[in-house]
């Protein structure tokens, strides 16, 4: 059953997940290159997704694809 409403990843290349209800689903959370695949099988129709953006203090909403392939220019 696919659970994962919202993926982000953030600084470090940390990946946390949330469900629709936004509730954490920490069975998800770990290095971007560990979690990802588990992330995948899990994902809602609708999922979203969304990349720190330091230094502004929030997220950018993203496509799966533009998530996926993100590096990090600031590290």
């Amino acid at each position: 059953m696919a659970i994962i409403k919202t993926a982000y990843r953030l600084r470090g290349d940390q990946v946390i997940a949330f469900d629709e209800k936004g509730l954490p689903l920490r069975q998800f959370d770990g290095l971007f290159e560990f979690a990802k695949d588990e992330v995948l099988k899990n994902l809602r129709e609708d999922a979203e997704f969304h990349i720190a953006t330091w230094g502004h203090g929030n997220f950018q909403k993203v496509t799966k694809e533009q998530w996926l392939s993100y590096v990090r220019k600031d590290e």
